[in-house]
């Protein structure tokens, strides 16, 4: 790598014409000793060379799951360190209120002449938040969750019935647990502590006297809506002072006074409210934890069976994991162009964070779901940098020496680096390696990182179709290829692959700037290009590689083209590949411009999981 700092991404807004919206910007310090700098995310990276997980592989599929009994891909459950003391905060939680300050609340349904939240308007004493001058609200929004509340009504009491301590915990705005003195208090049932308001009353009362505190531990279940329709009503379970009053109760709407209020669709996420009924009643330790469903690390997306699609019964495994280029976005919009208009069933692997279950591009050490190459006709792979742990680099391996494939976008050409793990049996599949020259980049794409050709994040390419390969069926249909990536420099390619489109740096970031006269243009490097490749002891395969594969260049229709045609051409559908594929973009897809994010927990702050990613 040539200057300290080339990888900087710019670009804000929507690119023109083409291109996506959003904005991710930072900086990659790289070595001028041709060996990469790990960047600050993934220094915090553990690079551990994790076993092979335990468990198996040949059981009988659970009923409702896709996994296997004790199947040893299934993820394991985050750790989260546990409170020290029952009753407080876990690792994981959202502390509400800690006795301190009211920063996590604004005033419900209020907000300021310029249109922001309105600060809550209750009091801190003694370490607690007292209910006055109106309800509050969290600022933050929460569906499916555990909530743990301490409240306590006011020592001195004045008035019967509902008029006895009153307030209420609200979840998402819509949903009452009431708080009240229901020690010495003949209300109605089903608004008495402890209660789903207006629906049912506690299984049993076990209130305090007024002024002693109470525990409420809520479990949450939001409903499900379908368009109009519910699928499946809110579900509570509800722990008063260690004591079970409602066990997994189907709730029948939301809160009414006098009425049966029936669902409205809402939102998955909404507010915690807590009531001001105009009783001083006190609240503390208030903390929140979102409950997380099992995620499935990968995103399957089966191929349509609708009409005589090329791709049916061919299987398509989709590699991301990269920190700059937002393949975690790209290479799902390219399985389901693959798998709806082509009937090529797919599957996207992703960077997965095992702390979290979430999708984390900084983190290079795992990528769940490389066990299903052995079941593919094509690997598309879109990685960078990536150290991953022996066991799972052996599917890759494998499916290499099986002579099997494979395309090669953007990063690919540095997919690897086991410059924290010398003692990895494949360190000299990082691109930097000199005994396996250039490592899989290198050996099986064809090249290794070189340079940034043209300037980065300010000079756009253009794919220029080389004179000797216009009629090379992987160009079927495709004469406008364009992207806001740059050009990547190629010193290392044999003569003996086919190259079929070279880059023309731009003089700028958009498909209508003209060329850069000379220079970096005399000659143009490579851009698109099959090459064979083999594994030693195994078989001969072959590759298509491009430095092109950004996110952001996913809106070139030609470019998306190029992609389809380059897997029907490795798949043995050469003689299939139409006129002029079908590429059309498929559902939602707002490509993220490229850049690093390196802010602390950023990605867990995103909660992205594969199924994001379905629609």
């Amino acid at each position: 790598m040539l200057c300290s700092r080339l990888c900087q991404a710019v670009g804000l807004g929507r690119l023109m014409a083409q291109a996506g919206s959003g904005l991710l910007a930072g900086t990659l310090a790289l070595s001028v000793a041709s060996s990469v700098a790990l960047s600050v995310a993934d220094a915090q990276d553990k690079p551990s060379q994790a076993p092979a997980p335990e468990g198996y592989t040949e059981t009988p599929v659970i009923p409702g799951q896709i996994w296997r009994v004790h199947d040893k891909f299934r993820p394991r459950p985050p750790v989260i360190e546990p409170a020290a003391k029952l009753g407080d905060a876990p690792a994981d939680a959202v502390v509400l209120f800690d006795g301190k300050s009211l920063d996590a609340w604004q005033t419900a349904g209020k907000k300021a002449a310029d249109g922001t939240p309105q600060p809550a308007g209750w009091k801190i004493e003694d370490g607690a938040m007292v209910a006055a001058k109106g309800s509050v609200e969290t600022r933050e929004e929460f569906g499916d969750c555990q909530l743990h509340i301490e409240w306590s009504a006011p020592t001195e009491i004045k008035g019967k019935s509902q008029g006895r301590g009153n307030s209420g915990v609200i979840i998402m705005g819509r949903y009452e647990i009431p708080v009240l003195d229901s020690s010495q208090n003949d209300t109605y049932p089903d608004g008495q502590a402890g209660s789903i308001y207006g629906q049912f009353p506690p299984q049993v009362n076990v209130t305090r006297k007024p002024g002693e505190w109470n525990v409420y531990d809520i479990i949450f279940e939001a409903p499900r809506f379908e368009g109009d329709k519910l699928v499946k009503p809110a579900k509570a379970t509800v722990l008063q002072n260690g004591v079970v009053v409602q066990n997994a109760r189907e709730l029948i709407g939301p809160m009414a006074h006098q009425q049966v209020n029936p669902y409205q669709p809402h939102p998955p996420k909404g507010r915690l409210m807590l009531q001001d009924h105009s009783n001083p009643v006190r609240y503390r330790n208030i903390w929140v934890r979102s409950l997380r469903n099992e995620i499935t690390p990968w995103l399957s997306i089966p191929g349509n069976t609708e009409g005589e699609l090329a791709g049916k019964g061919k299987r398509v495994v989709l590699i991301s994991g990269d920190e700059e280029y937002r393949s975690e976005e790209a290479l799902p919009q390219l399985a389901k162009i693959l798998a709806k208009h082509h009937g090529f069933d797919t599957t996207v692997l992703f960077a997965i964070n095992p702390q979290t279950g979430l999708i984390d591009p900084n983190y290079s050490s795992n990528i769940p779901g490389l066990h299903m190459l052995k079941d593919a006709d094509l690997m598309i792979i879109a990685t960078r940098f990536r150290e991953l742990p022996d066991w799972q680099m052996q599917y890759v391996a494998d499916y290499l020496k099986s002579g099997k494939p494979v395309i090669g976008l953007r990063t690919a050409t540095h997919a690897f680096n086991f410059g924290r793990n010398a003692a990895s049996k494949f360190v000299d599949w990082g691109y930097n390696s000199s005994k396996w020259q250039g490592g899989f980049g290198q050996q099986v794409l064809g090249e290794t990182w070189i340079s940034h050709h043209g300037k980065h994040g300010s000079q756009s390419t253009r794919g220029v179709i080389r004179a000797q390969a216009e009629k090379h069926p992987v160009l079927k249909g495709v004469k406008d290829v364009w992207g806001p990536t740059d050009v990547y420099g190629i010193k290392n390619l044999v003569p003996e692959a086919t190259v079929l489109l070279d880059g023309q740096v731009l003089k700028g970031m958009k498909p209508d700037d003209a060329p850069i006269e000379g220079g970096v243009n005399e000659p143009m490097m490579p851009l698109a290009w099959l090459k064979k490749y083999q594994l030693p002891e195994g078989q001969p395969g072959q590759s298509f590689c491009t430095t092109m594969g950004a996110a952001t260049d996913l809106p070139s229709e030609d470019f998306r083209r190029l992609l389809i045609n380059a897997s029907y051409y490795l798949t043995g559908l050469e003689s299939k590949i139409p006129d002029r594929a079908t590429v059309d973009i498929v559902g939602r897809f707002e490509p993220t411009m490229f850049g690093f994010k390196r802010e602390p927990n950023f990605w867990a702050k995103q909660n992205l999981t594969p199924e994001s990613f379905a629609d």
